[in-house]
């Protein structure tokens, strides 16, 4: 079989099932397992899928645009924010980074319940400046437009004083051994740092967002305490996921 005829063979597989596997694919093609982690190798390059352990997983095709996500899912994002927000207590300190879904959660904090909330997402930052019971800290830097955050040095240094009760990460994939990425590198460093803060650790992921991956790593599925996905997933994660000390909801 001709290299061009592999890749295709590969690219329908992967778009049918998610996923792929080396051993699999060279008994199925009938070539060695080293071809066929080049060929993955030069799918990744293309942008096409992305490899993990063993084989190669969907490449996310989840829009980086804010804008272009903001009305996607809007249901779902909701039933997930509700789940999420009834684990916070009077007066915790709340660090949201940015996303859609994380927009949500900031829009469904509880009126009656006092919070002090560090963001570096601009829209969530304007949804919450008029809500009086909310302690509100801007995490200032360099705008990442696509995804309406900020990013860089002063980001990081802001985030070295803060010790939050909980850390929302925003999230574009999930994939249960590759566990958290995103394609952008500033983005992923300070992912990375707010979850080093400590605190109670949750991400928010709808099915699209489930089994995929991309370029940066930025936390293990150890590093989470909470996922929080829509209902029809829930039981799928905890029978089909690595065991871990996480909590699916």
């Amino acid at each position: 079989m001709l290299k061009e005829e592999r890749h295709r063979y590969i690219i329908e597989r992967i778009g049918r099932d998610n996923r792929v596997y080396v051993t699999g694919l060279s008994e199925e093609l009938n070539v060695s397992d080293d071809t066929l982690r080049r060929d993955l190798v030069e799918l990744e390059r293309l942008g096409l899928l992305t490899k993990v352990h063993g084989g190669a997983v969907l490449k996310s095709n989840i829009s980086l645009q804010f804008t272009e996500r903001l009305n996607t899912a809007t249901l779902i994002k909701q039933q997930m924010a509700a789940k999420l927000v009834l684990l916070f207590e009077e007066g915790d300190v709340i660090l949201i980074d940015g996303g859609t879904s994380n927009l949500e959660v900031a829009r469904r904090l509880p009126a009656d319940k006092h919070f002090t909330v560090y963001t570096n997402c601009l829209p969530i930052a304007s949804e919450l400046s008029v809500r009086p019971n909310i302690e509100l800290v801007m995490l200032g830097g360099e705008v990442f437009a696509p995804s309406q955050v900020t990013v860089g040095v002063s980001v990081f240094r802001m985030l070295q004083s803060v010790y939050p009760d909980w850390v929302v990460v925003g999230i574009s994939d999930l994939h249960p051994q590759k566990g958290l990425t995103t394609s952008d590198r500033e983005e992923a460093i300070i992912k990375r740092s707010m979850i080093k803060q400590g605190g109670r650790c949750a991400v928010l992921a709808g099915s699209e967002k489930l089994g995929t991956a991309r370029n940066y790593h930025v936390a293990s599925l150890a590093e989470i305490d909470y996922i929080v996905t829509e209902d029809s997933k829930v039981d799928y994660i905890k029978e089909h996921w690595p065991k871990g000390t996480y909590k699916v909801l």
